[in-house]
């Protein structure tokens, strides 16, 4: 019989936890920003797998559509952007053992079509870096502390990782680019040390930059149509170039092919021609 462990903690108007069944046996992933888009996707793909899956939002309608349509996966709501509800989440998380957390969260505003106020610029920073970094700190913590006491000999395979979902548009080294670009920017290079550091322990580290993917959010900012975006990829497409950077250890995956080729050919562009390039194509009028 595997070892069963029941989540049961009650939830706040802020924080609420679906009670579900833990088979402590099975691997067991939590996915920050899993309650839609790609990283639902993943949550499903892993569930699929055989891997517990939590995942973590801030809607209360997603959560509620996930406990009915995948009453296996765990479900927490929170609010990124608040550090008491942040710190919560991760007291009520660090109760139950993970081999694997994918930090999927992210915001995004449009600067060159919408000048960046104060809401969007503080959210932006919050979710895509200062939430990240916390998150990723205590996860590897974690992890740390899990391998030193040891595991589960039905999961002792499975190599415990932390992963990233930066983009595509962090890879371009452009001093002009929008917060969005510099913040995910900024999380490549911090998993990129968080790769390093935890090299010795033994823990994979990972990030993910992918291009363009065709999701309700990409749709929704886009008046409900987002196919005229050079080298979009579906979201299966996306999701199984991730598991294979994840299974090939892959530093930093950044697809689709056509795109990484792309960037790679800006990056060896000198710097003065790069930034005239991008910033007559890129960037909204002063």
């Amino acid at each position: 019989m595997p070892n069963l462990a029941v989540i049961n903690i009650a939830g706040t108007d802020q924080l609420v936890t679906n009670q579900v069944v833990i088979n402590q046996a099975a691997a067991h992933i939590i996915i920050i920003g899993g309650t839609s888009g790609l990283g639902l996707a993943l949550a499903v793909k892993h569930q699929q797998l055989g891997w517990q899956v939590t995942v973590v939002g801030h809607s209360a309608t997603k959560i509620t559509k996930i406990n009915a349509d995948y009453p296996n996966i765990s479900t927490y709501r929170c609010d990124l952007t608040d550090c008491t509800q942040r710190q919560d989440l991760l007291a009520k998380l660090a109760k139950v053992r993970f081999e694997r957390l994918i930090y999927s969260a992210g915001s995004y505003t449009n600067e060159r079509i919408h000048h960046l106020n104060q809401a969007d610029s503080e959210r932006m920073l919050a979710i895509n870096l200062q939430a990240f970094e916390a998150i990723f700190n205590w996860a590897s913590q974690q992890l740390k502390a899990q391998k030193e006491e040891g595991g589960d000999s039905s999961v002792a395979s499975v190599k415990r990782s932390l992963i990233s979902i930066a983009s595509i548009a962090g890879t371009v080294d452009y001093p002009y680019a929008s917060l969005y670009a510099k913040s995910k920017r900024a999380m490549i290079a911090t998993t990129s040390a968080y790769r390093c550091a935890l090299a010795p322990f033994a823990i994979q580290v990972n990030c993910i930059a992918p291009g363009y993917i065709d999701t309700q959010a990409l749709r929704d900012l886009n008046n409900g149509d987002a196919s005229h975006k050079p080298f979009i990829i579906s979201i299966d497409t996306a999701v199984t170039h991730i598991m294979q950077a994840i299974d090939n250890n892959v530093e930093l995956a950044v697809f689709p092919s056509s795109m990484r080729h792309i960037v790679q050919l800006l990056n060896r562009l000198p710097k003065p021609l790069l930034n005239r390039l991008l910033r007559s194509k890129l960037d909204k009028e002063p």
